[in-house]
């Protein structure tokens, strides 16, 4: 697993943010690094709701709204598939610093055309 330039709390901290924003919006646009860090966390997460472990998954999501979505969508949503359950989408390059993008979603979303980023413009002098 890849520090990311954090301690132990900021990078635990990093992953349940990201976690919980996955689990609520279906998919997140971040950095390639951090999308490939907090995969399997998410993966573990949904696994763990699947059999039921509730105390294990509300001690990594601190929520108790977002720990009863996700244990539902992996009672129904996820009910047929054993893993597998995300998947990363290469956006790219940002503008600001050149930092390759992804999109890390679940699986069972319909994949969304994402709007390409205007290039910076060549000023003749």
């Amino acid at each position: 697993m890849s520090k990311l330039s954090r301690t132990k709390n900021e990078r635990r901290r990093l992953f349940q943010g990201l976690a919980r924003d996955l689990i609520i919006h279906g998919s997140i646009r971040t950095t390639l690094g951090k999308a490939k860090a907090v995969q399997p966390v998410v993966e573990k997460l949904v696994t763990l709701a699947k059999k039921g472990s509730v105390r294990e998954v509300e001690k990594m999501l601190a929520s108790k709204t977002i720990e009863k979505k996700l244990n539902d969508d992996a009672k129904t949503r996820f009910a047929k598939r054993t893993s597998g359950f995300t998947r990363i989408i290469k956006l790219g390059k940002r503008l600001g610093d050149a930092t390759e993008e992804a999109l890390l979603q679940f699986v069972d979303e319909k994949i969304q055309e994402v709007p390409k980023l205007p290039k910076k413009r060549k000023i003749r002098k």
